[in-house]
């Protein structure tokens, strides 16, 4: 189970872990045990905390009524919250190991570096398994080199730094998240630009998909997951800017089936 699998890391960083469910604690005491779960599963078996936060799931009914919308809080030890991540399928839902990577600047795993004349690429995931209704972070890792610079998103008349990943049916992308910017002055031109000029990090996050094939697949021994993209950019140094460039992306990780 992906939350097992990262609570021993969230431990290391003096992190805490709890799941919440509507289940009875009968049910949950169960699931632990046949799982190994080591961390608190927490019974709300009237759904009455799930109405009070108002994240009741009012379209399911039958043997799933009173279920919430997925979704993960991450707080601070006074209790304020620090992030927050829902989703619509009660199937799909961020990772742990996600979170801790946004909200930390942390915990990529399987890195993959590449170089360029004008800076170094390394590419990692947040997780390295996954199953159907997961969402995780790619992780892009830019280092730019000596006096160079790239353009940042928020810069217009120039050529941002962007990713693009590749059409794949089995993952649904979400918008990159690109960290703050910093100001530069081109002193010829007496221009001021956002780039980067030292190491950053985009976070691409993507959700694999709940599609029969997937879960088929999933079921498949030894399965993976590849995603293929591409990062685009225009470097500068500080008398001249260099031709707009691309670096292949690509990430894999290990694909299982849902638990049951």
């Amino acid at each position: 189970m992906q939350l097992q699998r990262s609570f021993p890391e969230l431990r290391k960083r003096g992190m805490g872990l709890a799941a919440i469910s509507y289940d009875a604690p009968a049910t949950l005491k169960a699931f632990a045990d046949a799982r190994g779960i080591t961390f608190p599963m927490l019974s709300d078996e009237a759904s009455s905390t799930i109405k009070q936060y108002n994240l009741l799931n009012a379209q399911a009914t039958g043997r799933i009524a009173g279920i919430p919308y997925p979704g993960t809080l991450v707080l601070d030890a006074r209790g304020v919250v620090l992030s927050r991540s829902f989703e619509e399928s009660y199937q799909e839902r961020a990772s742990a190991a996600s979170l801790i990577t946004t909200a930390h600047s942390a915990g990529a795993t399987g890195s993959r570096p590449s170089d360029t004349p004008h800076l170094t690429v390394t590419t990692a995931t947040s997780d390295p398994v996954v199953t159907p209704g997961t969402r995780f972070s790619l992780i892009i890792d830019v280092a730019p080199k000596a006096k160079m610079h790239v353009y940042s998103p928020d810069q217009t008349a120039y050529i941002p730094v962007s990713v693009s990943l590749n059409d794949d049916d089995a993952i649904k992308p979400q918008p990159p998240k690109f960290p703050a910017s910093e100001l530069y002055v081109f002193k010829p031109l007496n221009e001021r630009q956002r780039v980067y000029s030292k190491p950053f990090r985009i976070l691409q996050d993507v959700t694999v998909t709940l599609a029969p094939a997937v879960r088929e697949r999933a079921r498949a021994a030894g399965a993976t997951l590849t995603v293929t993209g591409t990062l685009n950019y225009q470097a500068c140094d500080d008398q001249v800017c260099y031709r707009p460039s691309s670096v292949p992306l690509s990430w894999t990780v290990r694909l299982e089936p849902l638990a049951r």
